[in-house]
C-alpha cells in the first residue's frame, strides 16, 4: 500500500497505478504534455518531480506528524486515545466525534489492535 501526502494529511490511498491515475484526474490539463495517448504516465521520473512540485510526496508507510483520514489529529493522537479507551471503537469515534466506521478505518490502516 502507497499513500499519496500532502500538507501533512493522507489525500490518496492504493497502489501505485491508483495514484498516478488520481493525479491524472485531478491535473488533466497540465499533465497532458507528460502522458502518452492512452492517458499513461511515459516515465515515471517526470511523475514524480511533477508531484513534488505540486506539493505531494508517496510513501509506504504513512508519517506519524500526518493527520488521520477524515479528522483533524494526528497518527500519534489517534494511537494515544485509543489506547486510553482501551481499544473501544464506539469510545473513541464519542470523543473524536466521528463515525464508527472511520475509526474502523484507521485502525485497520494503521494496524493498531487490542
Amino acid at each position: 500500500m502507497k499513500y499519496l501526502i500532502r500538507a501533512n494529511k493522507v489525500v490518496c490511498s492504493g497502489n501505485v497505478q491508483m495514484i498516478i491515475k488520481y493525479i491524472s484526474d485531478f491535473y488533466k490539463s497540465e499533465t497532458k504534455e507528460w502522458t502518452g495517448k492512452s492517458d499513461e504516465w511515459t516515465d515515471l521520473g517526470k511523475f514524480k518531480t511533477f508531484i513534488e512540485s505540486k506539493g505531494y510526496f508517496i510513501t509506504d508507510k504513512i508519517p506519524s506528524n500526518c493527520r488521520c483520514e477524515g479528522t483533524a489529529i494526528t497518527n500519534e493522537e489517534f494511537k494515544k486515545i485509543w489506547n486510553e479507551c482501551h481499544f473501544d471503537i464506539k469510545a473513541v469515534a464519542q470523543r473524536l466525534h466521528i463515525d464508527n466506521r472511520t475509526v474502523a478505518q484507521i485502525a485497520r490502516k494503521m494496524k493498531l489492535r487490542k
